[in-house]
This record gives C-alpha cells, structure tokens and sequence, in this order.
C-alpha cells in the first residue's frame, strides 16, 4: 500500500463508474434491491463475512446515546443510514455514485421528509460542510483511497467524538482475486496491513486513540477523538 500519492481526479471518477452501474448488485448483498442468486448467497455466506461483522460494529457503537449526528462517507446505498436513523440518529450521507444515492433516497423517504437526513452527490475532499458531526462512518471507503492521510487530517476537523473505519486487509487468494475483477472494471483498489495503519494513526497522532479490530478480510477501527 502506497499512501504517499496524491488523490487524483481520475481515479476519483473510474470509481464513481463503477459503483454508479454495480449500484443494485452491490447494494443487494444486504438483502435489499435484486434478489441473490444461489452463487451469490454461497459468496455471501463463505467470503463477505467481515462486511456484516463491520456492520454489527457500527451500529453497536453508534448506539451510544452521545451520538446524535452522524456522517456517512461513501454512503452506497444507505444501508447504514436507513439502520442508523431507525436509531434515531440523524445522518448526513456522501457518495460520488448517483445509482447509490438514488438507492439511499429510496429506503429513507421517511426520513427525507421528516428533515432527519439529506445527502450529498460528491467526493468527501471536495466537499465542505458548515457544521460538524459526533460521528463519521467510513466503511467499505478506504478501500478505494490512494491517500488515507489528507482524509483524516480533514475528519480531525469536521468530526467531534469518534470515527467507525474499515480498512481491507492486503494479502490472501481472495483479495488478489478481487484486486483482479476490479481492474478488470477499471476501479482501483487499496489493501492495508496492520503496520499501514498503525504508521498511518501515528502520523496523525492517533497512535493511542484508535483501535483496531481483526474481522475476517478485514480490519474494523475505532478512533476515541
């Protein structure tokens, strides 16, 4: 993992493509939109397991009563934020794909009337927000980020009590498999080890706020700010 490079424009958009025509495949996995195949439900079963062990995380710690807002970076299809307002939260949700955030709006027209969340078509960098929030989750994000450091430095300053992260792990078959049907669509794609984000959380002085959890092909992180 290089995390060094620039955040480019190009890549920026290669992914906004991918996931704006994956939008309904991509988002039934929770059990929403399109129905699963018999292949797709094995694949859930056997190797996506840590994508429902993050989402247990979220809302386990987002359940706590000091948090009231709540940003959703890479929001998809608001599969966090329909479960997170039914927690009385309210949410503001970023994604750079409009087939996710069509998706999103979808599942949480209830709440769109009710002025309990909006959302927002853009890439997290580009955009500026006029409050702050308790909360930041960003999961299944840094997956598609070439440089981690400029996005926590701009979290420090938008977000007030903790943030929800994952990051995917670098090695193993099935992350060179699916490194491989990503590049095949044109998206980039990012793995982290432990060391990456420890020297990463240094940098930015997070060495002794955030914790890092090891779910499956993934590592879930908690930072206390």
């Amino acid at each position: 993992m290089d995390n060094n490079k620039s955040y480019t424009v190009s890549e920026t958009k290669d992914v906004e493509m991918f996931f704006h025509g994956y939008a309904a495949d991509f988002d039934s996995i929770y059990g929403h939109t399109k129905k699963r195949s018999a292949w797709d439900k094995f694949l859930d079963k056997y190797f996506r397991r840590s994508m429902r062990l993050r989402y247990n995380l979220v809302l386990k710690y987002a359940a706590n009563t000091n948090i009231e807002t709540i940003l959703d970076v890479g929001c998809g299809g608001g599969v966090y934020c329909e479960a997170l307002l039914n927690m009385g939260k309210t949410l503001t949700g970023l994604d750079i794909a409009d087939g996710m955030l069509k998706l999103a709006e979808q599942k949480t027209k209830r709440f769109m009337a009710e002025s309990k969340v909006n959302y927002i078509h853009s890439g997290y960098i580009e955009h500026t927000f006029a409050e702050e929030f308790d909360t930041a989750v960003l999961v299944g994000f840094f997956d598609y980020i070439k440089s981690p450091l400029e996005i926590f430095e701009k979290l420090k300053t938008e977000v007030n009590k903790e943030l929800l992260m994952s990051f995917p792990k670098s090695g193993g078959f099935l992350g060179w498999q699916r490194k491989i049907r990503y590049r095949m669509r044109n998206c980039p794609l990012y793995y982290y080890s432990k060391s990456d984000l420890e020297s990463m959380f240094a940098k930015v002085g997070w060495q002794n706020k955030a914790e890092i959890i090891d779910i499956d092909r993934d590592f879930f992180v908690r930072v206390i700010l």
